[in-house]
């Protein structure tokens, strides 16, 4: 058995990692951190999938509704929030288990190609009046590589991109290749790899639930509170906004949610080829030899 600090669950969005990280979490003793850019906002609830009062009451969860809608939050800061909350679960004797699909902030928690890149707020409010095309140009004259990974209508990290091109004097791959980080722990990861059409459907079943459970009323709640905020611009919601600004039918609303999904899926798989995966899981009856990794033969 690998001698492992914490766990991770990882995988594309409606994987079933939430589900898997509670069972593990109630049999062996742990405490779930959460991996995911939405759900530490307080109030993104329904939209970012968050796990329900129920589950999270069976089990201790951290660094869910940590800031406001309209306040900064990035890798750099989970990084060290998640880094201390560990120790914290480890000092207190129990298993961290860290569970997510942001493969930014897992790369960043795990060391794996992560800087702590330049931050200009007068640039960034200049750079929101800019049009996409004129952002497209930017990014694409500095960091062609980049825009290769963004999608066209993302404002936030097309604006992100757009800021690094201009504060950075050399592309990122470069930084990336000479300036990688190192991990200081030693995680047990655990990936969840659905099949593609199993995970479409998945992704179908969520997106009807969320409607249904009110996603259309909580967006709006929270866009009269802080208008166009990082949040609301993530999947789900964004496709929300726009049909509270009557850019999007009310019929095409969940086929809307449900490709931008299914590439977001899509996009995360790529990220996490370049994560160590310890165990793949795929399907429910790998359940068992994955707990004959994770705890220790009593007889050996």
């Amino acid at each position: 058995m690998k001698d492992f600090d914490y766990l991770v669950v990882a995988g594309p969005t409606a994987s079933g990692k939430s589900s898997l990280a509670l069972k593990l979490a109630k049999e062996l003793s742990g405490h779930i951190i959460n991996c995911d850019s939405v759900q530490v906002y307080r109030d993104f609830d329904i939209g970012s999938a968050k796990p329900t009062l129920e589950e999270r009451s069976a089990v201790s969860h951290h660094l869910f509704d940590i800031v406001d809608g309209g306040e900064e939050f990035d890798a750099a800061r989970y990084k060290k929030l998640c880094e201390e909350t560990i120790q914290l679960v480890k000092d207190r004797g129990n298993l961290p288990i860290v569970v997510g699909g942001t493969g930014l902030y897992l790369r960043a928690l795990l060391g794996q190609d992560f800087h702590d890149l330049p931050k200009d707020q007068a640039l960034r409010d200049k750079l929101k009046n800019y049009s996409t095309e004129e952002l497209l140009r930017i990014v694409k004259e500095k960091n062609p590589e980049r825009l290769s990974q963004i999608h066209v209508n993302d404002r936030f990290r097309l604006e992100r991109a757009a800021e690094l091109s201009l504060l950075l004097k050399e592309p990122l791959a470069d930084i990336h290749q000479t300036n990688v980080s190192t991990a200081r722990s030693n995680p047990f990861v655990i990936y969840l790899k659905v099949p593609r059409p199993q995970l479409h459907k998945r992704i179908a079943l969520r997106v009807d639930a969320m409607i249904e459970d009110g996603l259309i009323e909580e967006t709006r709640r929270l866009y009269h509170q802080y208008g166009k905020c990082k949040p609301l611009q993530s999947i789900g919601y964004k496709q929300v906004v726009d049909y509270l600004e009557g850019n999007l039918t009310l019929e095409d609303l969940p086929e809307k949610i449900v490709v931008a999904t299914r590439q977001y899926a899509k996009r995360q798989e790529t990220w996490f080829k370049k994560t160590p995966i310890d165990f793949s899981f795929s399907n429910p009856s790998d359940y068992d030899p994955l707990k004959s990794q994770l705890v220790p033969d009593p007889l050996a």
